[in-house]
């Protein structure tokens, strides 16, 4: 069963997990997994890593996880797995998106500078045949007043 984009059940549809995330710090009901947040905190009191605010990276989120020192019952742990499971997997999900977003980002700007280039030699281009019309025409004005003077 992929995991985005199920459909929910009658009864799914009528949860409102986020309004449990109005109670975490930090936590608004517009952010995307406020209602994940509020399930959790109905499992267990909120926990905010501040040191995953301002960057993410993969050694940080396991020292993160390794600093928990969980003990507990096998089934206890058992499901803790698979809950870091769920999340890891769709933060893979996400991390993927992200790099192929950031490929395409680069080949856009990378594009985007070209098609600037090549606008700006359109524009030398334009300007320079307009130059040599006007000394075309220049020149057409003065052979063409210097013929008529000597034919008077």
């Amino acid at each position: 069963m992929p995991l985005w984009g199920r459909k929910k059940s009658g009864a799914e549809s009528k949860r409102h997990h986020w309004a449990g995330a109005r109670s975490i710090p930090r936590w608004l009901a517009t952010d995307p997994f406020s209602g994940v947040a509020g399930l959790l905190n109905r499992w267990a009191a909120p926990v905010l890593w501040e040191t995953l605010d301002e960057e993410v990276t993969p050694l940080l989120v396991e020292d993160a996880v390794e600093s928990m020192k969980l003990r507990g019952a096998k089934l206890e742990l058992k499901a803790a797995g698979q809950v870091g499971w769920l999340f890891l997997s769709a933060l893979h999900t996400v991390y993927r998106k992200t790099l192929t977003l950031d490929a395409e980002i680069r080949k856009l700007r990378d594009e985007v500078a070209a098609l600037q280039e090549k606008q700006l030699l359109m524009k030398e281009t334009i300007e320079s045949a307009v130059t040599r019309g006007d000394h075309m025409e220049a020149n057409v004005h003065r052979i063409s007043s210097t013929s008529s003077k000597t034919e008077e």
